[in-house]
C-alpha cells in the first residue's frame, strides 16, 4: 500500500491578514519583503504558499493622527474621519485588482474560480468607517462581505475586548448595524469584541458569526481577547468558524510560541465544537508584529506547510488536514456569500 504524503505546498485560506494597512504603512506588498526580521508577508509570498484566497483587512484605529498614519481617525463619533480611512484602504485593494495583481471575492462563484493572483475576501476590522446602517450598502457593493462591529479600542457600535473602559457593551446603533448586516447577508466578526458585546451579538444576529483571528481563553490568559469554551461552541452551534491567530502571545505566555502550541489550540477548538469543520486559519501575519512574534518555525507564510505536517503527525487524517487548511473556510463561504 502507497502512504499519501502531504505535498509541502497545500492550497490554503488565510482568514485575517492587514494587507492595505501594511501598503499604507510604507510597505510595497507587490515585492517580496526584503528584510525578513521586520515582516514576511506579500502578495508574492502568497502565492508562492499556495495561499489562494486570503480574508483582507480594512483596518482602522481611533484616536491616530491620519496625517501620519492613513489608517487613523480622530475618535469613534469622527464618522467623516473613520469613513476618509477606511475608503484609503478600499482603494489599495482596487487598485490591486485593476492592475491584475489579486482578485476580489464577492459571490460564491468567486471561491473556486481558478486565478492565477490571490482572491480577496474583504473584511471590515472595526464598523466605524460605516457611518449608519443606510451608509452599509454601499459598502457590500464595494465589496465588503465580513464586518466586526469594533477592534479592540471599541466603536460606537459596540465594546472591544481590550482592557481599556471602551470594553463595554453591544449598542443600540450597533443593534441596528447587526440587524442591517443581516438583511446584506454580511458575516459578522467577534475577534474583537468583548465578552458583553459578543453576547449581545449573539442575542440579536440572524446571520453567520465568525472569529476571524482568535485562540483559546483557557490555553493563554484570562483575557477578552481570547475565546471562551463556551463561545467557541455558539459559534459552531451557529455554522461558523474560528480562525487560528499565529501571535506568539496568544498561543502562549512567557515565551515564544511553538507549532505543538499552535496544535493545541487547534485541537481544543475541534474538541470543543465536537468536530473539525469549523478551524482554519487567521494567521494575522504582519498584524503590527515582526515574524520574531510568530511562533518558532512557522515565521514566513512559506511554512505553513509545518503545520500541516504537524496535524499529521498528530494523526490527523489527510481530509482534515485539507479541511483545516482550504475546505473548511471555503465551504464557509460557499455558505454564507450572498449570491447578489
Amino acid at each position: 500500500m502507497i502512504e499519501f504524503t502531504i505535498p509541502h505546498v497545500l492550497r490554503w485560506i488565510d482568514g485575517h491578514l492587514d494587507l492595505a494597512y501594511l501598503e499604507l504603512g510604507g510597505r510595497d506588498l507587490r515585492e517580496h519583503v526584503r528584510n525578513t526580521q521586520e515582516g514576511c508577508i506579500s502578495l508574492p509570498a502568497l502565492r508562492e504558499a499556495g495561499i489562494e484566497i486570503v480574508f483582507g483587512t480594512i483596518f482602522t484605529e481611533p484616536g491616530i493622527d491620519a496625517a501620519k498614519f492613513p489608517h487613523g481617525y480622530q475618535s469613534s463619533d469622527d464618522s467623516a474621519g473613520a469613513e476618509a480611512a477606511g475608503l484609503r484602504q478600499v482603494a489599495v485593494y482596487q487598485k490591486w485588482e485593476a492592475a491584475g495583481e489579486v482578485s476580489i471575492v464577492r459571490s460564491p462563484a468567486d471561491v473556486e474560480r481558478p486565478s492565477p493572483v490571490p482572491k480577496i475576501v474583504l473584511l471590515m476590522e472595526g464598523a466605524d468607517p460605516i457611518r449608519s446602517p443606510d451608509h452599509l450598502r454601499a459598502w457590500f457593493d464595494r465589496g465588503v462581505r465580513i464586518v466586526g462591529l469594533t477592534w479592540a479600542a471599541g466603536t460606537r457600535y459596540a465594546g472591544g475586548n481590550s482592557s481599556t473602559p471602551g470594553s463595554g457593551p453591544l449598542t443600540s446603533q450597533g443593534a441596528e448595524m447587526i440587524h442591517a448586516l443581516d438583511e446584506l447577508g454580511i458575516v459578522h466578526d467577534a475577534s474583537h469584541l468583548s465578552d458583553a458585546a459578543f453576547d449581545g451579538l449573539m442575542a440579536h444576529a440572524k446571520g453567520l458569526v465568525i472569529a476571524s483571528h482568535s485562540n483559546c481563553r483557557s490555553l493563554v490568559e484570562p483575557k477578552q481577547r481570547h475565546l471562551r469554551a463556551d463561545q467557541i461552541k455558539t459559534i459552531a452551534e451557529r455554522g461558523g468558524m474560528v480562525g487560528l491567530n499565529l501571535y506568539s502571545p496568544f498561543l502562549i505566555k512567557g515565551r515564544r510560541a511553538t507549532i505543538d502550541d499552535c496544535i493545541a489550540h487547534v485541537e481544543h477548538i475541534a474538541d470543543v465544537m465536537g468536530h473539525r469543520r469549523g478551524i482554519s486559519l487567521g494567521s494575522d501575519m504582519d498584524g503590527g508584529f515582526t515574524p520574531k512574534d510568530l511562533p518558532i518555525g512557522l515565521d514566513h507564510p512559506g511554512h505553513l506547510h509545518s503545520l500541516s505536517q504537524a496535524l499529521r503527525d498528530r494523526g490527523w487524517p489527510d481530509a482534515d488536514i485539507r479541511g483545516f487548511a482550504f475546505e473548511n473556510w471555503s465551504r464557509f463561504l460557499d455558505a454564507a456569500l450572498p449570491s447578489h
